[in-house]
């Protein structure tokens, strides 16, 4: 039985703070859902939203079983991910990829903190840090794990425990934010400090009895740090 973590106690004793990307800290879903629409209409399948929602905070070889489940072993999965990755990042570099609110905010006064940032993302690395370095914030992350680097995907704990190991932090010192319900388990799994700021996926029962907290946006950090770093924050 798994323990609720608002049951324990926190303690000023986090040292680390691992985001998510997709969906938390850009707003990708949007452009994520109709490249892989388009992707599979081009090859002569469907996609529906329904089925779309089960792909969030999933890794590619979770997508590709998912698929090929669907419509058979048959599905040109890597033809599909190629075109799907092509048209997406065409469209993202051609509108740009908005920011969410408070992300900037909030990774200034970790940082002005000396708590160490770092990633987490089922996107490829070298997308991630075009990502990262195109809205000028890549510098905040001491280190960057994508699913490509672990064994197993979320809700799989390997991604977050890796991002541990590589910081030389204890899981229980590490505070996760993810916007998506299998970021939360994979967090939860790892021994770590959930917090879910929802984007696609509105939480449930479940899920909020796993996360310590539940925001509507990274903009409401502010009065949560003190409680997580026992450190008053600066204005």
């Amino acid at each position: 039985m798994l323990t609720n973590i608002k049951a324990l106690n926190v303690l000023s004793s986090y040292r680390a703070v691992i985001f998510d990307m997709d969906g938390l800290l850009f707003d990708t879903e949007s452009i994520a859902r109709w490249a892989w629409k388009q992707a599979l209409k081009d090859h002569g399948y469907i996609m529906n939203d329904d089925l779309y929602m089960q792909f969030v905070g999933r890794d590619l070889t979770w997508r590709e079983k998912l698929l090929k489940k669907i419509y058979g072993d048959s599905l040109p999965f890597e033809s599909v991910t190629v075109q799907r990755i092509e048209i997406g990042d065409e469209r993202e570099l051609r509108e740009g990829l908005p920011m969410k609110p408070g992300v900037l905010d909030l990774l200034y006064t970790l940082s002005d903190l000396g708590v160490v940032i770092a990633l987490a993302t089922g996107t490829a690395h070298t997308r991630a840090m075009r990502r990262l370095k195109n809205a000028g914030i890549n510098q905040y992350f001491t280190t960057i794990v994508t699913s490509a680097d672990v064994a197993e995907g979320k809700p799989a704990p390997d991604i977050f425990l890796e991002v541990s190991r590589r910081l030389n932090v204890e899981p229980v010192q590490c505070v996760v934010f993810e916007d998506s319900f299998v970021g939360v388990e994979a967090a939860f799994q790892a021994g770590m400090c959930p917090i879910m700021v929802p984007d696609i996926e509105q939480p449930s029962a479940e899920i909020r009895r796993l996360a310590y907290r539940v925001l509507d946006s990274l903009e409401e950090t502010r009065e949560l740090l003190p409680e997580l770093f026992g450190e008053p924050i600066k204005n």
